[in-house]
């Protein structure tokens, strides 16, 4: 890669960020939004910018609201928001949680520190009950921060690696081995849009401004819960709401499937 084609890559990531910041900033600065609607404030802010149709956020309300409204030059448009996980999701979320927790009390514990780490567990896997999760965050805690310092603490017995990189916050992930999930097929994709569209009824008896109303559903977020986007699937479907967008989280790849 020549200094040219780095010049003009760097030019479209600084335009990109511009342009989402200019779409997410508004209504993050509306709301003070926990961090799970933050991340989905930034997916929906990259739907609209890779959409290109002059769309913007204007409202993100409660329920029984849709979970986002957005406009465009003609009308107000109701946007529910959705993620497709596969069915061994529960374990999966039960480690992440474990370690969103862990990060909480290394906050506590280190006040001053700051930093990401990338935690590997033998198997990609590993259960424990609930009233050990605030002794096993105590010991994930004490360990980074004997690596921080470069002193000797024993390793929890089902952490196989963690790997330490200086960041602006706290920050710690569970970084799977076998992190490639199956190919989301058209039946699965259909059976998650069947369970959304009994909202569209009670959007539509609450609401008088809004237009149309759209569904994205998203995947591929480089977990093993999460499904891939399949090249030689035909997602073409038939839904009650007015578009159905498929979109992958990690390349914002968009597939309209109604």
């Amino acid at each position: 890669m020549n200094k040219i084609d780095i010049e003009s890559l760097r030019r479209d990531f600084d335009k990109e960020r511009d342009e989402l910041g200019k779409i997410i900033f508004p209504i993050v600065e509306k709301y003070n939004l926990p961090q799970k609607e933050l991340i989905e404030v930034c997916q929906v802010g990259k739907f609209i910018y890779k959409l290109n149709e002059n769309l913007s956020i204007v409202d993100k309300p409660n329920p029984p609201r849709p979970d986002f409204i957005l406009q465009n030059n003609l009308q107000l448009i109701g946007l529910e928001h959705t993620r497709i996980f596969t069915e061994n999701s529960e374990k999966y979320n039960r480690i992440k949680s474990l370690f969103e927790y862990s990060e909480k009390i290394f906050t506590q514990l280190f006040p001053n520190e700051k930093i990401h780490a990338s935690i590997t567990i033998y198997n990609d896997s590993f259960e424990y009950k609930q009233f050990q999760k605030k002794e096993l965050a105590n010991k994930i805690s004490n360990y980074i921060q004997s690596l921080i310092l470069n002193e000797k603490v024993e390793k929890p017995d089902f952490i196989e690696e963690i790997r330490l990189m200086k960041h602006s916050s706290v920050s710690f992930t569970f970084n799977e081995k076998n992190w490639q999930g199956p190919y989301l097929t058209n039946e699965r994709l259909n059976e998650e849009i069947k369970k959304k569209e009994p909202k569209l009824q009670i959007y539509k008896n609450g609401e008088n401004e809004i237009g149309e109303y759209w569904l994205i559903l998203l995947i591929g977020s480089l977990s093993s819960v999460s499904y891939q986007l399949d090249e030689m699937e035909n997602y073409q479907t038939e839904s009650d709401f007015n578009r159905v967008y498929l979109m992958a989280d990690f390349d914002a790849k968009i597939v309209r499937v109604k």
